[in-house]
C-alpha cells in the first residue's frame, strides 16, 4: 500500500529561515526602545526606586531617591552602603533583613538618614530576588518620604488629645483654686503669730507647695484657655526682657550663673498682652536655669538676645546646659512631658510659651548648639511680627484715625460686619463687607484695600489668605484673622503669615485699632 503524505500539521507551516539582519535590527531597536521607557518612568516617579546587592551596595538609585536623601548626583549615594550608611538605626535594619528573607517587605515605615545627618521617616517596600543567570541575590525596593505626612497626622491627634484635656483641665483647675486660696491664706496667717521653730517650719513647707500649687493651676488655665481676654497694646520687648532677667538676676547669681542680655536698641514694638509676653521670657529663662543646674549645681551662663529681621522680632534664650535630645525637639511642647525628675518641673512651661507665641501669630524653635558650634547647650528662638513706630501718645485713642483706610470685612455673621463696619466708619475709614468668599475675591480683584479683617472660619478653609494675597487689591495690605473661640482657631494654619494679627472676640477696640492703624 503506497505510503500517504505527511499530515500537513507535522510539518511547519512556513519556513522563515534564519532571521535577517533587518530582523535582529528591528528586535534590538524594539528592546532599547522598551528598556528607554522603562527607564524613563523609573526616573520621573517622585518616590525612590533602587536596586542594592545582599551586603548593602545601591547598585542602581532614581533621581528621586538622590533628592530625598539630598545628595548632588546617583553616584555619590551608590557609593554608600544601605545598612551602614541608610538606616538610622542598625538593631531595626538587622530585624528588617531577617524578615526580607522569609517574604516581601510591604509599606513598612522606618527612619533613614540624609546626607547632612538629619533623619526622615520613610514608608519602604522590598523584596530579595534573585538573578537567574548569574545567580545573584539583591534587593529591588520603593520608598516614599513620609516624613510631613506623620508630622501632620501627629498634630492632628495632639489638637484632638488637647480638646479633651482643655475640657477637663478648665473645670479641675477652677475647682482647685478656692481650697488653694485657702490653704495659702491661713497658712499666711499662722506664720505671722508667735509659733515654734518646728511648727514655723511646717507652716513654711506648706505655703511653698501650696503657691507651687497655684503656679500649676495658672499654667493649666493660660493652657485651655490660649488667651484671656485682657487687653493687647504696643510693647517694648526689650523692656520685658530687661525687667524679667532683673528680677531673676540675684535667684540666679547665688547659683553661680550669670544672665547677659545683648538687646537691639532698634528693635522694633510688638503687639500683645504684656503680662503673657512677660510669661514667655519668664518660661524660657526658669528653663534654661534648670537646664544648667541639671548637670551641675554651681556655675552656667545664660544669654538673652533680641534683634530685629525685617519687621520680624527675634528673641533668642540660650544656655550652656546639656541641650536636648534630637528625637525629643517634638516632644518638648506636649503637655506634662518633660525630662526632669519627679517634682522638678510640670511639663507645662514650654507648651503655655508656645501656646501664647502662636496666639500672637508668631512661632517658636528650638535647637542645640552643639549642632551649630562646639559648644554645648540649647536655643529657643521665638519670632513675633514687630510694629513700627515710637511708644507715647501716639498709643491713646484718639476719635479719629491720622490716615483713613480701605478695609475689607469678610464675616459670615451679619450683626459682627455691622458692628466692624460702624466702628471703622467712626474712625473715618471707608469699609465695605462680604459675607462669603466668591463675593470678597470679587472685590478683592477690583478694588484695593489697605487691610482684611476675616473670620477664621474663612481664613482657615483652604489656601483662603495666600488668594487673598494674591488678588491684585490685597497684595500689600494688612491681614487680621477674627475668632471667637478656641475650636475655630484650631483650625487655622499655624503659624499665621507675616503682617497677619488674631484677634479674639468679644472684640477690645483699643488692640483693634492698634492693629489696625499702627
Amino acid at each position: 500500500m503506497a505510503s500517504s503524505p505527511p499530515h500537513p500539521i507535522a510539518a511547519p507551516l512556513y519556513d522563515r529561515g534564519s532571521p535577517t539582519e533587518s530582523d535582529r535590527g528591528a528586535l534590538s531597536r524594539a528592546l532599547e526602545q522598551s528598556e528607554e521607557r522603562f527607564q524613563l518612568l523609573v526616573r520621573r516617579v517622585s518616590v525612590g526606586v533602587f536596586r542594592a546587592s545582599r551586603d548593602g551596595r545601591l547598585l542602581e538609585v532614581n533621581p528621586a531617591l538622590v533628592r530625598m536623601l539630598g545628595y548632588a548626583c546617583d553616584s555619590e549615594l551608590r557609593a554608600l552602603d544601605l545598612h551602614r550608611d541608610v538606616f538610622a538605626d542598625a538593631v531595626e535594619n538587622e530585624r528588617l533583613r531577617a524578615r526580607l528573607a522569609r517574604r516581601p517587605i510591604e509599606r513598612l515605615t522606618t527612619r533613614w538618614r540624609r546626607k547632612d545627618g538629619t533623619c526622615i521617616a520613610v514608608r519602604l517596600s522590598m523584596r530579595e530576588l534573585q538573578d537567574d543567570g548569574s545567580g545573584m541575590v539583591f534587593y529591588d525596593g520603593i520608598v516614599d518620604d513620609v516624613t510631613d505626612r506623620i508630622r501632620q497626622q501627629e498634630l492632628l491627634r495632639r489638637t484632638e488629645r488637647m480638646a479633651c484635656l482643655g475640657a477637663t483641665l478648665a473645670g479641675v483647675a477652677h475647682e482647685l483654686n478656692n481650697p488653694l486660696a485657702a490653704i495659702l491664706g491661713f497658712a499666711q496667717l499662722l506664720m505671722k503669730q508667735e509659733v515654734d521653730r518646728d511648727a514655723r517650719l511646717a507652716l513654711e513647707t506648706i505655703d511653698h507647695e501650696a503657691s507651687r500649687a497655684g503656679r500649676i493651676v495658672r499654667d493649666l488655665l493660660t493652657l485651655v484657655r490660649k488667651r484671656d481676654a485682657e487687653r493687647r497694646v504696643r510693647s517694648s520687648l526689650n523692656d520685658i526682657v530687661a525687667y524679667i532677667a532683673g528680677t531673676r538676676r540675684y535667684a540666679l547669681e547665688t547659683h553661680g550663673i550669670t544672665c547677659d542680655t545683648d538687646l537691639d536698641p532698634r528693635l522694633p514694638n510688638v503687639v500683645g498682652d504684656r503680662t503673657q509676653l512677660e510669661q514667655v521670657v519668664l518660661n524660657l529663662l526658669n528653663n534654661a536655669e534648670q537646664a544648667i543646674r541639671a548637670v551641675r549645681e554651681e556655675g552656667g551662663r545664660i544669654r538673652i538676645r533680641t534683634w530685629a529681621d525685617g519687621s520680624t522680632v527675634v528673641l533668642e534664650v540660650e544656655d550652656d546646659g546639656p541641650g536636648i535630645p534630637p528625637e525629643s525637639h517634638d516632644r518638648i511642647w506636649d503637655p506634662f512631658w518633660t525630662t526632669k525628675g519627679t517634682g522638678a518641673g510640670t511639663g507645662l512651661g514650654l507648651t503655655v510659651v508656645r501656646d501664647i507665641v502662636v496666639a500672637h501669630g508668631g512661632d517658636i524653635r528650638v535647637e542645640n548648639i552643639a549642632d551649630l558650634d562646639a559648644s554645648p547647650g540649647a536655643r529657643f528662638v521665638v519670632r513675633m511680627p514687630g510694629v513700627c513706630g515710637p511708644m507715647g501718645s501716639g498709643d491713646l485713642f484718639v476719635d479719629t484715625a491720622s490716615r483713613a483706610l480701605d478695609v475689607l470685612v469678610v464675616d459670615p455673621d451679619a450683626q459682627s460686619a455691622n458692628f466692624l463696619r460702624a466702628f471703622l466708619s467712626s474712625r473715618g475709614h471707608a469699609a465695605l463687607a462680604a459675607d462669603d468668599l466668591d463675593y470678597a475675591m470679587h472685590l478683592a480683584a477690583n478694588l484695593t484695600f489697605d487691610a482684611v479683617i476675616c473670620d477664621a472660619s474663612f481664613a482657615a478653609a483652604g489656601a483662603s489668605l495666600e488668594l487673598f494675597r494674591e488678588s491684585s487689591g490685597c497684595g500689600r495690605a494688612r491681614f487680621i484673622v477674627t475668632a471667637g473661640d478656641p475650636e475655630s482657631t484650631a483650625k487655622l494654619r499655624l503659624p499665621l503669615p507675616p503682617q497677619t494679627a488674631l484677634v479674639m472676640r468679644p472684640y477690645d477696640l483699643e488692640e483693634l485699632r492698634v492693629l489696625l492703624e499702627d
